[in-house]
């Protein structure tokens, strides 16, 4: 007779959540990882047949700040914000804080079918919008009948 081990999804997981409770008890994990993630702005991005589009929210920021560059198929985005290294203030202290402005870099890997001389940028109203135009040659182009013989 063999003994066949029954398993029991709702113990693994159990087991797998106190294991990283205990594994993080001393350590505020959770806080730390929040926070690092709140410091991604979001991002949209859009692709359509003459262009891609990128909108990206950075209320607090003005068009000095930002820094656009594009460079073997990489374009970087830089906000660098001189107010947030003198943002300590003698006066007050935090009680609460839930935001802050922060500088931060972002870079997305373009396709080579971006005209780079062409692309073009707009902050608005805490919105960067970046439209990445199509080569001519990545364009869709209608399908042509080819008429047998």
């Amino acid at each position: 007779m063999n003994l066949v081990r029954f398993y029991q999804p709702r113990y693994s997981v159990n087991k797998n959540l106190v294991n990283e409770m205990m594994n993080s008890f001393l350590t505020n994990d959770y806080h730390e990882n929040y926070l690092q993630n709140c410091r991604k702005p979001a991002i949209n991005i859009f692709e359509s047949e003459n262009d891609f589009k990128i909108e990206m929210m950075l209320p607090g920021f003005t068009r000095e700040d930002l820094k656009i560059n594009f460079h073997n198929e990489m374009l970087t985005i830089k906000v660098d914000n001189k107010e947030t290294e003198g943002r300590n203030n003698e006066e007050y202290k935090f009680v609460r804080r839930e935001f802050e402005v922060y500088n931060f870099e972002k870079q997305f890997k373009v396709p080579q079918s971006v005209k780079a001389e062409a692309i073009d940028a707009k902050f608005e109203n805490g919105i960067l919008n970046i439209v990445l135009p199509k080569k001519e040659e990545a364009l869709e182009k209608a399908p042509v009948d080819i008429k047998v013989l």
